[in-house]
C-alpha cells in the first residue's frame, strides 16, 4: 500500500490529499487488516476514495483538479481489478455505486437526511462490501462508525441539499 500511495502522490501532485494521514489508507497499510486478496482491497479503498472526492462540493478554481483526482482514484479502481481479471468485483462494486448513487440523489430532493446507519452506507459501502465479502477484518467497520461520528455531514450536497449552484 505504500508503494501505492507514493505512486499517487508522484502522479497526483496533490499535497492536499495527505493520504498518509488518512484513517482508511492507514487500515490498508497495515496487512493485519487484509484477509486476503489485497489488491482488491487497495482497488476498492481507491473507488470508495473517488465517491467521497466526488461529496464534496469543491471552490469554483478548484473543480477541474478535484474532478481529475476523483477520476484518477475510479482509473486506478479498475486498472488493478482488470489486471487480475476481477471482473465480479468490478460488476459488484459498480452495482453498489450505481445504487448509492441513487440514493444521493432521492436523499437531496427530500427534506430528510439519511440516519447513522444509511450515512454509513451511503459513504462507505464499497468498503463495507470487502467486510462482507471476507477481504478485510471487520475492525473496519468501527472504523467507518468512529469516521461517521466526526465528519461534518453538513458539508455533503445531499445533506445540505446543495444543487452545484450559487442559489442553494
Amino acid at each position: 500500500m505504500e508503494n501505492l500511495i507514493q505512486q499517487i502522490e508522484k502522479d497526483l501532485k496533490n499535497n492536499k490529499l495527505k493520504l498518509h494521514s488518512e484513517p482508511f489508507f492507514a487500515f490498508f497499510n497495515d496487512e493485519t487488516n487484509i484477509i486476503r486478496d489485497p489488491h482488491i482491497c487497495h482497488a476498492v479503498l481507491f473507488f470508495n476514495k473517488a465517491l467521497q472526492i466526488l461529496d464534496i462540493e469543491p471552490e469554483e478554481e478548484e473543480r477541474e483538479e478535484h474532478v481529475l483526482t476523483g477520476d484518477y482514484f475510479f482509473s486506478q479502481f479498475y486498472k488493478i481489478l482488470a489486471a487480475h481479471n476481477e471482473y465480479k468485483v468490478i460488476n459488484d462494486v459498480s452495482g453498489i455505486s450505481k445504487e448509492i448513487t441513487s440514493k444521493k440523489s432521492a436523499y437531496a430532493e427530500i427534506p430528510k437526511s439519511p440516519s447513522t446507519e444509511e450515512l454509513q452506507h451511503l459513504l462507505f459501502a464499497p468498503l463495507i462490501y470487502l467486510v462482507d465479502n471476507g477481504y478485510a477484518q471487520d475492525s473496519l467497520l468501527k472504523l467507518i462508525s468512529r469516521y461517521i461520528e466526526e465528519i461534518d455531514i453538513k458539508k455533503l450536497p445531499y445533506i445540505t441539499k446543495s444543487t452545484g449552484d450559487d442559489n442553494g
